[in-house]
C-alpha cells in the first residue's frame, strides 16, 4: 500500500497543530512499512527538518512575506497536481481543505481527517479559508473521512450531509509520550507558576481566566500565570491585564522548540485549559507526557480525552474556576493524584495506535 500526501499543511505552517500531526502519522506508518510520498517541494516546517519521510528545500521571504509564500505554494501545488497525475499512489490524503486535486485524481480514493468545527460554530476566520460548500463537497465525495474524537465526528454529522458509516474516529497522539530531553538544555521561568499555551481567541476564553485568576493572583502573590506561545500580548489584552491589576502576575514566553515547551509543562504548577470547544485537546496529552496536573472546561471533547485524569470547572463560571485554580495550587495530593493519572491516561494516545487505526481505515477502502 501506498499512501500520497499534499503539501498544503506543510507550505506556510513552520509549526502548527496540522502539520504535526501529519508529520507524526507518516513517520509511524512508515515504520510499519506503509510506503509514504508527501509531494512537498519547498517548506521551513520545523517537524521536516529531521524527517525521515522528506526534507524539502528551505525558502527565504525574498519578496516580502505574502507574495513569497503565495509563490511557494503554487509551486508546490503545481508538483502535488503532478505527483497525483502520475498516479504512483493507492491513496490520496490530503492535508487541509483545498480542493484543488479533485480534477486530477481521476478513480483513485481518498481520505479527509477533520480536526475540527471550529469554523462552522464560531463563525471566525480560520486557516484553512474553505468555505462550507466546499468542505461539503470535499466531505462527500471523500472515501472516508477522520474524526479525531468522537465530538467532532458528532459535530460533522450534525452540521453535513454525511453518512455516520462513513466517518471513522481516531485519536490524536503525542510525541512528548517518548521526548528525551537533552541533558544541557536550560531554561529560565518563574518558580512557581499555573500554565496557559497556545492562541488567545474569543473561543478560547482567555478572558474568562483572566477574570477568574484575578483573586487567585492576589492571594498568592508568588505564583505566575505564564502565556506560552500565541504571540505577544496585544493592546486589549495589555489593557485588561492593567485594569485587573495583575500585569505583574502574567507574563508572556515564546517558544520554538519542543525542549522549551516540554520544561514549560514539567515545571508548572499545573496546565489549564479554559477553552469552551476544541476538536481534540493536544496540549491535555502533552500535559500528561510531562506529568504536569491539568485544569480543565467541562466541555466539547475535554471529557472524551481526559476522562478522570483532570480537574474540571464549569464553562464560563468564572466562580469555579477560580475555585478550581485555588485547589489546584493548595492541594499537593491533589495535584499528585491527577499526575499519576494523566501518566496512565496518556498511554491510550500512542502514536502507534494512531497509525494503526488510520492505517486500517485506508485498508476498509482497498
Amino acid at each position: 500500500m501506498k499512501i500520497l500526501y499534499d503539501h498544503q499543511a506543510f507550505t506556510g505552517q513552520r509549526y502548527g497543530g496540522v502539520a504535526r500531526y501529519f508529520h507524526d502519522l507518516m513517520e509511524s506508518l512508515s515504520i510499519m512499512g506503509v510506503g509514504i510520498e508527501l509531494a512537498l517541494q519547498f517548506s521551513n516546517n520545523e517537524y521536516l527538518k529531521n524527517s525521515s519521510i522528506r526534507k524539502p528545500k528551505q525558502f527565504k521571504h525574498i519578496f516580502g512575506f505574502m507574495p513569497t509564500s503565495m509563490l511557494v505554494s503554487r509551486t508546490n501545488r503545481f508538483n502535488s497536481i503532478y505527483q497525483i497525475q502520475k498516479g504512483n499512489f493507492d491513496i490520496f490524503h490530503p492535508t487541509f481543505f483545498h480542493h484543488y486535486f479533485l480534477q486530477h485524481l481521476d478513480n483513485k480514493p481518498f481520505v479527509m481527517t477533520y480536526h475540527d468545527c471550529i469554523k462552522e460554530r464560531f463563525n471566525l476566520d480560520h486557516i484553512d479559508n474553505a468555505s462550507y460548500e466546499q468542505k461539503q463537497e470535499l466531505l462527500s465525495r471523500a472515501s472516508k473521512i477522520i474524526a479525531v474524537s468522537e465530538n467532532t465526528k458528532k459535530d460533522i454529522l450534525e452540521l453535513y450531509q454525511v453518512k455516520p458509516e462513513k466517518v471513522a474516529v481516531v485519536h490524536h497522539s503525542t510525541a512528548f509520550i517518548n521526548h528525551q530531553q537533552p541533558d544541557h538544555f536550560h531554561l529560565k521561568t518563574p518558580e512557581k507558576y499555573l500554565l496557559y499555551v497556545g492562541a488567545r481567541n474569543d473561543y478560547k476564553n482567555f478572558d474568562g481566566l483572566l477574570k477568574s485568576i484575578k483573586p487567585v493572583l492576589k492571594k498568592h502573590s508568588d505564583v505566575v500565570l505564564l502565556c506560552a506561545g500565541g504571540g505577544n500580548f496585544n493592546e486589549n489584552e495589555t489593557l485588561m491585564l492593567k485594569i485587573l491589576g495583575i500585569e505583574n502576575q502574567v507574563v508572556h514566553q515564546n517558544f520554538y522548540s519542543d525542549n522549551t515547551l516540554f520544561a514549560l509543562y514539567q515545571r508548572a504548577i499545573a496546565f489549564v485549559y479554559p477553552s469552551n470547544y476544541e476538536g481534540f485537546g493536544i496540549p491535555i496529552l502533552e500535559a500528561f507526557a510531562c506529568g504536569c496536573p491539568v485544569v480543565l472546561s467541562n466541555s466539547s471533547c475535554f471529557p472524551e480525552v481526559a476522562e478522570d485524569a483532570a480537574l474540571y470547572f464549569e464553562p464560563n463560571n468564572k466562580d469555579d474556576l477560580s475555585h478550581k485554580l485555588e485547589e489546584i495550587i493548595s492541594n499537593e495530593n491533589l495535584r499528585k493524584l491527577l499526575t499519576n493519572k494523566g501518566l496512565i491516561r496518556q498511554k491510550a494516545f500512542s502514536a502507534e495506535k494512531k497509525a494503526r487505526e488510520t492505517f486500517e481505515v485506508y485498508k476498509s477502502i482497498l
